[in-house]
Formats: C-alpha cells, sequence, structure tokens
C-alpha cells in the first residue's frame, strides 16, 4: 500500500529557471544551440510576463544595466 506524502511546491521565480553565459561561453555555441538558448528564454519570459512579473523584470533588467556598467566603467 502506498502512502501519501505531502510535498510542498516553493514558488519559482525568473532566477530559479535563468540560464546565463559568458560571452565567451555563448561565442562558442553552435548556431542551433544559440537558436535553442534565445527560444528558451522567450519561453521563460512569456511565462513569467504571463504572471504578471513584468515590472519586476524590468527593474531588474534597470539594476544589472547600471550594474554592468559601473563594473565596465573600472575595467
Amino acid at each position: 500500500m502506498m502512502e501519501n506524502i505531502s510535498v510542498k511546491a516553493e514558488p519559482k521565480g525568473f532566477e530559479d529557471v535563468a540560464v546565463y553565459f559568458t560571452e565567451q561561453e555563448l561565442a562558442s555555441l553552435a548556431l542551433n544551440q544559440k537558436t535553442l538558448y534565445r527560444d528558451v528564454v522567450l519561453e521563460n519570459f512569456a511565462h513569467v510576463a504571463f504572471l504578471g512579473y513584468i515590472s519586476k523584470l524590468r527593474k531588474y533588467a534597470l539594476m544589472a544595466e547600471a550594474e554592468s556598467s559601473r563594473v565596465k566603467a573600472f575595467l
């Protein structure tokens, strides 16, 4: 007889599904791999947008862009 096991699912955020590549890693991907990466990113974005997190994502993107600019300024 199987026991009933209760598993509590925790909410997932964009960072839980995001995949990041360095410029070097991205350059080493084959065209079909780059296409797959783009498709997955767009699909994840569509899901997050559907759930209403666009404003949070926009804020995150702006923060990341600002941080990237600061880092590049010191290189």
